[in-house]
């Protein structure tokens, strides 16, 4: 009976990190896309549409993990994270007025937060303790 309960606290744990994974992540694309709108018209189909996929990519691939459980999403959305933080990172290196410094340091924050939610579901998966 103990032993029922506690894999139900794990699923419930998991669920809960999941699905405040997929929060702030959310917040990220309501702060993100305003701003991605007033980057420069001849980055509209390069850099704004490479942002914007990853980012879509990034919240499917929480949702198939959240739906199925398979580690390779999970991984998948690690690496589409990583991908969103160099395109944000070149955004700023390249001087567009869009992405100013507080700008870029505030989507670096909340970058981070999902980095450190992501990593911690990533370690739970890789000890087994995922469920």
């Amino acid at each position: 009976m103990a032993q029922g309960k506690e894999t139900e606290n794990k699923q419930m744990n998991g669920f809960m990190e999941s699905m405040k994974l997929f929060q702030k992540v959310y917040d990220f694309l309501v702060y993100i896309f305003p701003i991605l709108g007033q980057l420069p018209k001849f980055e509209k189909f390069a850099l704004q549409l490479y942002i914007k996929q990853s980012l879509f990519e990034l919240v499917k691939n929480i949702i198939r993990f959240r739906k199925t459980g398979t580690k390779s999403h999970i991984y998948a959305a690690d690496v589409e994270l990583e991908f969103i933080r160099v395109l944000i990172r070149l955004a700023y290196d390249l001087k567009y007025s869009a992405v100013n410094k507080h700008r870029y340091e505030v989507a670096s924050r909340k970058l981070a937060e999902v980095g450190k939610i992501l990593g911690g579901i990533i370690g739970a998966v890789k000890d087994g303790k995922w469920k």
